[in-house]
């Protein structure tokens, strides 16, 4: 990593650490389980059922791909790059593993910029699907600053899973509109 890069991660890592308090930090570990595997795959999984049932075959292969890939490439980044986490003074609780890229940030991407683009494709314009694509940014949007501010990840881990999980939605995004062909 650059030392620009480094040195940003730092501050931001000990600039959020200084102006945590209690309520806070519980509501973002709250956040943060939305962006977690074990909820992630398992929305996921319903999702996909329920878009196979409704015959959207495309979108349930679609789903799959982008949050399976996504995992998947995250895996095995992490035993590329072997980059520790933040240190344990800064952790708001204790998380094992690697930390580049954040895997919380890339299943979020992956799994709400896919639900994201269904909902742009599937539902008609207007308030009800610009109100959807809203909380599907913000969701991942939270889930991203959750594990900055619980001390979690740096600020380029996240980034990193930002880009690759949006990567993931996009493939999945193509895939879907491979198979509707």
């Amino acid at each position: 990593m650059s030392t620009f890069v480094t040195s940003l991660d730092q501050s931001l890592l000990e600039y959020l650490f200084a102006h945590r308090d209690l309520a806070t930090t519980l509501v973002f570990i709250n956040i943060s389980e939305l962006g977690s595997t074990i909820f992630v795959c398992g929305i996921g999984l319903c999702i996909a059922l329920v878009l196979a049932l409704r015959h959207k075959i495309a979108y349930a292969i679609a789903l799959a791909v982008s949050v399976l890939g996504a995992g998947a490439t995250t895996l095995g980044l992490k035993e590329i790059v072997h980059r520790a986490r933040p240190e344990a003074m800064y952790q708001a609780y204790i998380e094992t593993g690697y930390s580049f890229p954040s895997g919380h940030a890339t299943l979020a991407a992956a799994l709400y910029g896919s639900l994201t683009y269904f909902a742009w494709r599937m539902m008609p314009a207007g308030y009800k699907r610009n109100g959807l694509v809203l909380v599907f940014v913000t969701l991942i949007a939270l889930i991203v600053f959750s594990r900055l501010y619980l001390g979690l990840h740096y600020l380029s881990d996240v980034i990193a899973g930002l880009l690759v999980g949006g990567v993931f939605a996009w493939i999945g995004s193509v895939v879907a509109k491979k198979i509707e062909r």
